[in-house]
C-alpha cells in the first residue's frame, strides 16, 4: 500500500469528523435559539413575536433594545420612595394597572407569585404601579397579596406621561443596564413556567 493509501482514510475519517462536528454544533446553536424563543412566542403569541423579530411595529407590544427606561420615583404602600434607577444591575419587571381593570386585579396572584419567586434571587425586582387616587381602596385589594410591592402614580405622570400607557393591564421589563426589552399589552398568568424563562432572558 502507497503512502497515499495509507493517509487517505484518515483524511475521509477526519473530514467526516469535521463534518459531525459542524453537523452537532449547528444543532446546539439551532436548539438554543428554539429554547430563547419559546418564553417570547408564548407571551407575545406567533404573530405578534414574527412581527416584531422583522422589525415591524406592533400597536400591543415593544421587543427590542434601543430605548432607555425613563427614570422615575414613586412612593409605595409605606410612603417610602421606589426610584427605578435604583435597581441598575437587576431586572425590573413593572405592571401598570388600575383596581377599576377586571383583568388587571385578576393579573394580581400570578404577579404575587412570580415576586414570590423573585425574592429568593437577588438580579429580579417585579413591581406594580397603581394609577388609582384611592390608596385605601387598591390596599384592600392589594391584601391577599402583601408580598408584592405597589406603587402609586394618580396623576398618572409616570404611567401615561413617561411610558405612554392608556390602557391596563401593561407589562414592561427592563433589564440591568436600564434598558426596555420588553412591553406586554393585556393580561396573562405570570405565574406559569415560563414567566421566570422570558425574565431570564434579558438578564
Amino acid at each position: 500500500m502507497t503512502l497515499d493509501g495509507r493517509i487517505a482514510p484518515h483524511l475521509i475519517a477526519l473530514g467526516l469528523g469535521a463534518t459531525l462536528v459542524l453537523f452537532f454544533a449547528r444543532a446546539v446553536i439551532r436548539a438554543e435559539t428554539i429554547r430563547r424563543q419559546v418564553p417570547l412566542r408564548a407571551v407575545l403569541g406567533e404573530v405578534a413575536y414574527e412581527a416584531l423579530v422583522r422589525g415591524e411595529k406592533s400597536e400591543h407590544h415593544y421587543l427590542g433594545d434601543s430605548r432607555q427606561a425613563p427614570d422615575f420615583t414613586l412612593k409605595d404602600s409605606q410612603d417610602r420612595s421606589w426610584r427605578l434607577s435604583d435597581y441598575r444591575g437587576r431586572l425590573v419587571l413593572m405592571n401598570f394597572w388600575s383596581v377599576d381593570c377586571s383583568p388587571c386585579v385578576q393579573e394580581l396572584p400570578g404577579l404575587a407569585r412570580l415576586a414570590r419567586e423573585a425574592r429568593q434571587r437577588d438580579d429580579i425586582e417585579v413591581v406594580t404601579v397603581s394609577v388609582d387616587a384611592d390608596r385605601e381602596r387598591v390596599r384592600r385589594v392589594m391584601a391577599p397579596y402583601a408580598g408584592l410591592r405597589v406603587l402609586f402614580d394618580p396623576e398618572k405622570r409616570v404611567v401615561k406621561d413617561s411610558y405612554g400607557t392608556l390602557l391596563y393591564p401593561e407589562t414592561w421589563i427592563v433589564d440591568p443596564e436600564g434598558v426596555i426589552r420588553l412591553r406586554v399589552d393585556g393580561a396573562r398568568d405570570w405565574s406559569d413556567s415560563l414567566s421566570l424563562d422570558l425574565l431570564e432572558l434579558f438578564l
